[in-house]
């Protein structure tokens, strides 16, 4: 696990939030080390093109945005408000590291009033994002010259090994999945296939959906594979609206896919003795699957998901055989892939 593990960290503590970060920039570092081309596009995605042996072509996409934050204002006294990107929840946020993306990275603390001075009645309330800011302790004319409205903001991470095989970190959605998708490429350059394969590590998928839309209208592509996150189990959650970790990757149902697709999918789990779980999504998936599907004429699509606890949360938490497995999984229904 050290090469997952060491592939994680980078990943994970790269930014991309928006055009903000260096993460398309990480991910182009560490396909070079694999002798494996790769292309930035204009909305900040990464495309590889890998070729088969024979006719036609198959996505494999895979999004590298993480939520995040953009500058509203910044005030005379040189404190950053923020507009929120992509679903944070505003009540985890007070205390939180965070980094500011200008014209060059500043490290900061997301701030609000201390309990001691607030209302008596606003003390068991969440904050409201318009009352919290960042401070990165600079003074506000040196504020005012590097950070500007519109740059980006990030949560600062903090790679952890817990125990067994858990890891958390920010940015596991969908880092975790871009991770998978190398793997993949790397097993894929070791083998035969038939299809012509695209990896695209999408941008902006937690906003706009932009690098699935647009890629996959250009690319000569055929079918596609997502691979993304769902939930793992937490309180009070019903038995359908969760997957267990170190039970395998989810293998959607559902309006988006075609269901000799997700059966394709199962059948070559069972074959290989891959552990999975069935999740039904019976309208829009709410991932870049979306974004291609309904793209051109339609793209066949199937979803792959990765369980994760605290999803939009700087403490998310995977499993790492999940992950494997999910590797696993992917690589043999490419290898193994025939009009279906």
């Amino acid at each position: 696990m050290e090469y997952l593990d060491a592939l994680l960290e980078k990943l994970t503590l790269a930014v991309g939030v928006g055009y903000g970060g260096d993460i398309s920039d990480v991910i182009t570092d560490i396909l070079e080390a694999e002798n494996i081309p790769s292309v930035v596009e204009k909305d900040g995605s990464v495309v590889v093109h890998m070729r088969g042996s024979g006719k036609g072509a198959i996505l494999l996409a895979c999004h590298i945005d993480e939520i995040g934050y953009m500058v509203s204002r910044v005030d005379e006294k040189g404190r950053i408000f923020l507009s929120e990107i992509g679903g944070a929840d505003v009540r985890i946020l007070p205390g939180q590291e965070v980094v500011v993306v200008g014209k060059r990275k500043l490290s900061g603390y997301i701030a609000a009033k201390p309990p001691h001075l607030l209302p008596k009645e606003d003390r068991e309330k969440a904050p409201r994002l318009e009352d919290i800011f960042v401070d990165v302790g600079m003074a506000p004319s040196a504020v005012k010259r590097t950070i500007h409205i519109g740059d980006y903001v990030s949560f600062a991470g903090r790679y952890g090994k817990l125990s067994a095989d858990m890891r958390t970190v920010k940015a596991l959605d969908n880092r975790a999945s871009v991770a998978c998708g190398i793997m993949v490429l790397r097993e894929l350059a070791k083998r035969k296939h038939n299809r012509d394969v695209y990896f695209i590590a999408t941008n902006h998928e937690e906003y706009t959906g932009l690098g699935a839309k647009i890629h996959a209208y250009r690319l000569p592509i055929d079918y596609a594979i997502v691979v993304d996150v769902s939930h793992a189990e937490h309180p009070d959650l019903k038995e359908h609206e969760y997957f267990p970790l170190n039970s395998g990757p989810t293998i959607v149902r559902g309006a988006t896919v075609p269901a000799n697709l997700s059966e394709r999918l199962i059948k070559t789990a069972k074959r290989l003795k891959i552990p999975y779980q069935v999740e039904a999504v019976p309208s829009v998936t709410g991932t870049d699957a979306d974004d291609i599907a309904f793209n051109r004429d339609g793209i066949p699509t199937c979803i792959l998901n990765i369980p994760l606890r605290y999803m939009h949360t700087p403490v998310e938490i995977i499993s790492l055989k999940d992950l494997v497995q999910t590797v696993n999984l992917v690589t043999n229904f490419i290898i193994e892939f025939e009009n279906v």
